[in-house]
């Protein structure tokens, strides 16, 4: 019995292979923006869309899938397709999405304000859909003062925050000493650095070393 003949290829076919053109695709946009994402700890999504599809369905041969230069290398950006035979080429829009775990504000933050601990979480952002770029390490954000409204459950613009007031150990400071039904200023040394918010230590002109809490004035606040 003969075998009965295969059928002849179709171009709609092409976008269904796993090797065929969208498959190339995505692995060359991947393969692009790999070092990017390694560098950020990034998850890459990348969605070719229906666009793709239609351009495949109507090449006219089964096209070479290649980068044009000058795109961006995530966001929104774009393959070619080409034939040589007859002479064709199109640009096809695609988006490249960088998911990183970024800290983000639990409450409104206002001009004028301290970040403490506790006033973020994270989440994980699209870094492309923030192009003026985001804060992504949470070390300088303790003693922050935030510079301009910064909304909450949105990645932190670098911009929105000012580097909080750290003071050096040995600098001068005046201490305001806190008990019940008194508070006393005093002058004292900072025996460790500090910013707005964090604990540390104080020698006062007595000799004595006590503990407390730089404020927002860099006053360091003592409760006895």
């Amino acid at each position: 019995m003969n075998a009965a003949a295969p059928a002849p290829a179709t171009r709609t076919a092409a976008p269904l292979q796993a090797s065929g053109p969208a498959a190339q695709a995505e692995q060359m946009l991947r393969e692009r923006v790999e070092a990017q994402a390694q560098a950020l700890g990034a998850r890459i999504e990348i969605s070719l869309g229906s666009v793709l599809e239609d351009r495949l369905a109507r090449a006219p041969c089964q096209p070479e899938v290649f980068l044009p230069p000058g795109t961006r290398v995530w966001g929104k950006t774009y393959i070619g397709l080409r034939c040589a035979t007859p002479n064709w080429q199109v640009r096809v829009p695609v988006d490249v999405a960088l998911f990183v775990s970024v800290p983000i504000f639990v409450r409104p933050m206002a001009p004028g304000s301290v970040v403490q601990p506790g006033d973020w979480t994270y989440s994980d952002v699209n870094m492309a859909a923030w192009p003026r770029g985001v804060v992504t390490d949470d070390k300088a954000l303790a003693g922050s003062r935030i510079v301009r409204q910064a909304r909450a459950g949105e990645p932190i613009p670098p911009d929105a925050l000012q580097s909080g007031a750290r003071m050096a150990s040995g600098e001068p400071v005046q201490v305001v000493l806190i008990g019940p039904g008194f508070m006393i200023k005093a002058a004292g040394k900072l025996l460790q650095q500090a910013t707005p918010g964090q604990s540390t230590r104080v020698q006062l002109e007595s000799g004595r070393t006590v503990a407390g809490t730089m404020r927002d004035d860099r006053e360091i606040e003592v409760n006895l």
